[in-house]
Parts: structure tokens; sequence; C-alpha cells
């Protein structure tokens, strides 16, 4: 992984080249919202070449952050695209079309329809049980077994299975698209700060926010290197992923078909 001086000088240079179309799903809290921010900034002197469209489900944050590009970067382009439940495959659908529809209408800079970058702070993670007879702790792909699951395990199942999957994906459309894949590890966000969690659970947060600051990403700082959710598992397994998520995404087609 290049270090962050050379990732810094990578992106200052966005600007400068061609206009810019970008999408950013999860946007209006943590790590979309920094993102965003960050984007803004990035094009402070050049929003006539940016167009973002924020995808999200909460209105008035997303308003806070479009509010924040406009200022930041003027002359850009913000579009806020609302959600309610982007796990659901219909959702998904309905998004992409939304965006395709809005690129065919006004296409930006007067350029092809495109969307030059997306951004997922979550991605797909097709947790349903597998075809493949994988078994129980062998590979982390479809569900966790119900004796280890659990926050962790999932994560781990998430993680790995985008990885593999967006792998296979890069490889199959060599040379139209490709993937970064970030690893930010545990990210300070107001999630854990929200009073959907306990009492106790928002106040030793705030106690062992310094003890965990060098494995913490944040819009403020960068101290760490993140923690990792995964690691080398062999590149043989990306065609079981590939294979399962495909069968996931085929029957949550032909369900919704037949409604």
């Amino acid at each position: 992984m290049p270090n962050t001086k050379t990732i810094r000088a990578g992106i200052a240079k966005l600007p400068k080249g061609p206009p810019l179309v970008i999408a950013l799903t999860g946007a209006t809290t943590g790590i979309g919202s920094y993102i965003i921010k960050t984007i803004a900034r990035t094009f402070a002197k050049d929003g006539a070449n940016l167009r973002v469209y924020v995808v999200g489900r909460n209105a008035s944050r997303a308003q806070t952050l479009l509010k924040y590009g406009r200022e930041t970067s003027p002359g850009s382009d913000w579009r806020f695209l609302q959600v309610s439940d982007l796990s659901l495959m219909s959702e998904v659908d309905s998004i992409s079309q939304r965006i395709i529809k809005e690129e065919e209408t006004s296409p930006f800079c007067g350029g092809p329809p495109r969307l030059d970058v997306l951004y997922m702070s979550q991605a797909l993670s097709p947790m349903q049980p597998s075809n493949h007879k994988i078994k129980p702790n062998e590979l982390p792909i479809g569900v966790p077994p119900p004796a280890s699951y659990g926050v962790t395990t999932v994560r781990t199942y998430a993680v790995f299975m985008k990885t593999f999957f967006f792998e296979e994906l890069a490889q199959k459309h060599a040379g139209r698209i490709a993937f970064t894949h970030i690893h930010p590890g545990l990210v300070d966000g107001p999630i854990f700060y929200s009073d959907v969690n306990p009492m106790w659970l928002r106040i030793l947060w705030r106690v062992l926010k310094p003890l965990l600051s060098w494995y913490i990403t944040s819009d403020e700082r960068e101290l760490g290197g993140g923690a990792y959710g995964v690691g080398q598992r062999g590149d043989e397994n990306k065609y079981r992923v590939w294979n399962h998520a495909m069968e996931v995404l085929e029957g949550i087609e032909k369900k919704n078909s037949a409604k």
C-alpha cells in the first residue's frame, strides 16, 4: 500500500484532470461524510469539474453536507438521493436507475453519461446460506454458524466476501473498471455517541478512545495504521465467493421479478 504522502499527492492532482462524477453510498455520516468533506476541499478551486451524488437515508444530515460541499467548492454540483435500506437489492436497482436517468438527462460538462467514481462505505455482503457445501469455520462465506455468530464474526465474513468478489469482478472487466480497497480499520464517528447505543457503551467509548487512538482513523487526525478485518486466506477462494454471490443475486432477481 502506498504511503500517505503518495496518496495525498495523487488526490491533489484530481482537480486538474477531466471532470469527475462521483457517487457515495452510506454518505450522510461517519466515513462517507468524511470523504465528502475531503472531496469538497480538494476541489475548492475547481468546483466546475465536480458532480457528486450523495446517497443516504438522513435528509437533514445530507443537506448539511451538501451545503458544506457547495460553499467549500463553489460551482460544484451536489445532489442528494434518499434511500431507506440499501441492503435490499430492489433499492440498489432503484437508486442505480435514478443515477442513470439523471446522467442521461443532463450529462456532466457535456460529456457522455457516466459514473467515474463509486465510493461504498458499505458494500456487497451476500449473507445467505451457501449451496457449495462449505463446512462451518472452513471459509467466511455465506452466514456465520450460530455458535460463533456475532459482530466480529459477521464483520470478518463481510470483509472477506467483499474483498474477493470485487477482485474477481475487476479481473472479469479488466481495462474497463478498477477497484481500490481501503482499510481504515476502526473509524471514529458519530455512531459511537448516538442515543441508539446504551449509555454504558457511550461512556465506555469515551474512556477507551484515547487508549485506542493508534488503531483509529478519524477525520481530525491520523495516528495509527488501522485495524484489519482479515489476513491472507488464499486467492483460490475468490471463485467460491464469486459463485456464492452470483447465486444469491440471481435468486433475489427471480424473487423480485415474480412479485
